[in-house]
């Protein structure tokens, strides 16, 4: 992915440190298709529990599209693994996957294509060394909780095909839902760094 676009409001993000995207907690989703949307977001934990509007909560986001083959070596499946595992080289990321429920009868392989990218990410990332948990969120919960107006209120929209957006979508919900869980569920699915609670 490219460098975090940065929207920190309150100059938490230390833009002078190598390894700032490796240190905040992060989340990192994937919105699964012939064309899948990529999105991470760094946020600020004390932000969340304390309640502050998401629009203080977020810190920086990356997006990117796959495209191309699911599998293989330069699959999109192989370079959303490579992603997670680099995000994941220190505490804080949790990986998500939208969740997929037909309600129609097409057993096109297009239309298939996120169960098997879904899968196959799920699979991949469950049988390394130390297991990465994929979580689900469903596509109409994302969108009906933020809409492209939020999207745009929050510094975050793309303008173009949604996949990117429906990415970015799933990572503000978790950030919504994060609250509500409490701290000791935030620290299951993120880790704990002292550092972020100063």
């Amino acid at each position: 992915m490219k460098e975090p676009y940065i929207i920190d409001v309150r100059d938490r993000w230390n833009r002078e440190a190598e390894d700032e995207a490796l240190w905040w907690p992060r989340v990192l989703w994937i919105d699964p298709g012939t064309v899948s949307g990529v999105a991470c977001i760094w946020f600020d934990p004390n932000a969340i529990f304390d309640d502050k509007p998401i629009g203080v909560q977020i810190l920086a986001y990356q997006e990117m599209f796959l495209s191309g083959p699911e599998i293989g070596e330069a699959g999109q499946v192989s370079r959303f693994i490579a992603e997670a595992l680099t995000l994941g080289t220190e505490t804080g990321l949790a990986v998500g996957c939208e969740s997929f429920v037909p309600r129609q009868l097409n057993m096109s392989p297009e239309f298939l294509s996120p169960v098997r990218i879904a899968s196959a990410v799920s699979y991949g990332l469950s049988v390394l060394g130390k297991p990465v948990p994929v979580y689900r969120q469903s596509p109409s919960d994302a969108l009906r909780t933020f809409t492209n107006d939020r999207l745009r209120q929050v510094r975050m929209y793309t303008p173009g095909p949604d996949h990117v957006n429906d990415a970015k979508r799933h990572c503000l919900l978790w950030l919504r839902k994060l609250g509500g869980a409490g701290r000791e569920q935030f620290q299951e699915m993120h880790g704990n760094e002292k550092g972020w609670w100063a």
